[in-house]
């Protein structure tokens, strides 16, 4: 008796029955689709024999199980779909199942952007001005130093005379706008807000912008400026009854042009922000966790993405899980040695204990995740244009940046403690993480007191 199908079977049932029923069809003429409840359909070339495919609908649709949406369309060639050829030409992800590539169309209520390619800002004639840097610090789980990191960092450089912008994207536990922020400093309006009002159309949302109701600066900076758009302003404040609501239509497509998803939304929105405020650098806090809207800050801002982490079972399993995500788009988003996009991701070691033994383990462990799940095999009498490292190269993506543990940052709170034990605190434990970035992000060397300004 065969065993009932379940979501993890699905995929490699289907593609074992299309090459027993039609071996001489390549796989990458072939599309699997999964649905918005996970049943998969498989779509085959127009070439393939009517009774053939006929024949084969039975046996596919016992082996899926729940996961078959029936007879006639589980199985169908590319014109008797409702998109026809233009089935083709839509985003797919790849699937490695025992060596074979799968393209693989994910329908999902939300989450598509996670099956988008990465993006980059246009180039070329027509496109729009080069942005400004932009970091993205993106962690697993919470409380490990990631928002107070972005912050730390924004204001040292805004102490040097940059315009620095922060915009929080960690919607759920907003923490920028109360961390940086006095009450009475708050914008009236923050991202959840502009993300509501740009869902409808309203011309609020415009105006926010231009009237710059989405932005305040920071009073713990003196010389340049820290602009903070935090995720919810005064007017969420002032009804926290409604906040909720207004988050849950924050992350739905919205009607602009072809239809929008959320990072092609909050891309919209960095870009006027940029034009407006003009920054040095931007940095973005991004949700924690591998929820739908951290697809947003690490694959479609064209930004650097620091992937802040403690050593800990819970957060390999977690790393592991999204570099394996992050592994079907290196197949369908190649790029050459010097501008592949998988390094602008850089592995940081948060709250580090300062021992070299320590040190070792914490890079052992994200290299062999990295080896198995993002770099690619090293072959013999292969060329050295593959993306892969040695363990101790400090370039490498999995090769952590250092931010060592401190007892002030546990309940740190940076409107009211940063006093002169704090600072020390500060350049004990993110003084060579700040250095690092400054030479990774802006390409100075050394401690970083080049000022542009």
């Amino acid at each position: 008796m065969m065993t009932p199908c379940t979501f993890d079977d699905a995929l490699p049932r289907a593609l074992a029955e299309i090459q027993r029923a039609f071996p001489d069809i390549e796989p990458a003429d072939v599309r699997f689709i999964r649905d918005m409840n996970a049943r998969v359909h498989v779509v085959l070339p127009d070439a393939v024999d009517a009774s053939v495919l006929a024949a084969a609908r039975p046996r596919l649709a016992q082996r899926l199980g729940a996961y078959s949406p029936g007879l006639e369309s589980g199985l169908t060639r590319l014109s008797e779909t409702l998109s026809g050829t233009a089935l083709w030409d839509e985003p797919y992800v790849v699937e490695d199942i025992d060596r074979i590539l799968v393209r693989l169309i994910e329908r999902r209520v939300m989450g598509q952007d996670w099956a988008l390619a990465p993006s980059a800002e246009p180039v070329g004639a027509g496109a729009p001005a080069p942005h400004a840097p932009r970091v993205s610090f993106f962690s697993l789980k919470g409380g490990v130093g990631r928002s107070t990191a972005l912050f730390l960092w924004g204001r040292a450089l805004a102490a040097r005379g940059k315009r620095v912008l922060l915009l929080d994207l960690d919607l759920e536990a907003p923490g920028l706008g109360a961390q940086l922020l006095p009450d009475a400093d708050r914008p009236d309006f923050g991202v959840v807000d502009w993300l509501v009002e740009d869902l409808v159309g309203s011309p609020v949302a415009a105006a926010m912008l231009e009237q710059r109701t989405l932005v305040a600066r920071s009073p713990l900076a003196d010389v340049g400026y820290l602009s903070v758009v935090p995720a919810t302003g005064r007017r969420s404040m002032q009804r926290p009854g409604g906040f909720i609501a207004k988050l849950a239509r924050a992350y739905l497509e919205s009607e602009h042009g072809d239809g929008e998803g959320l990072a092609a939304r909050v891309r919209r929105l960095l870009t006027g922000l940029e034009q407006r405020l003009e920054p040095d650098l931007v940095l973005i806090d991004s949700r924690a966790g591998l929820h739908e809207t951290a697809a947003a800050a690490i694959l479609h801002l064209d930004a650097d993405v620091l992937l802040f982490a403690t050593d800990q079972p819970t957060v390999w399993e977690g790393y592991r899980y999204l570099l394996a995500q992050l592994a079907q788009m290196a197949h369908i988003a190649p790029a050459g040695a010097d501008d592949d996009w998988r390094l602008r991701l850089k592995m940081v070691y948060a709250k580090a204990v300062k021992t070299q033994a320590a040190l070792d383990l914490f890079r052992s462990r994200a290299y062999r995740l990295w080896l198995d799940c993002l770099y690619d095999e090293q072959l013999p009498n292969v060329g050295s244009d593959r993306f892969s490292f040695a363990e101790t190269d400090d370039a490498a993506p999995h090769h952590p940046l250092l931010i060592l543990h401190h007892p002030v940052f546990e309940q740190f709170n940076p409107l009211e403690d940063l006093n002169e034990a704090a600072e020390a605190a500060v350049a004990a434990s993110f003084g060579p993480f700040m250095i690092a970035l400054n030479e990774r992000v802006l390409g100075e060397d050394g401690a970083g007191v080049r000022d542009d300004r």
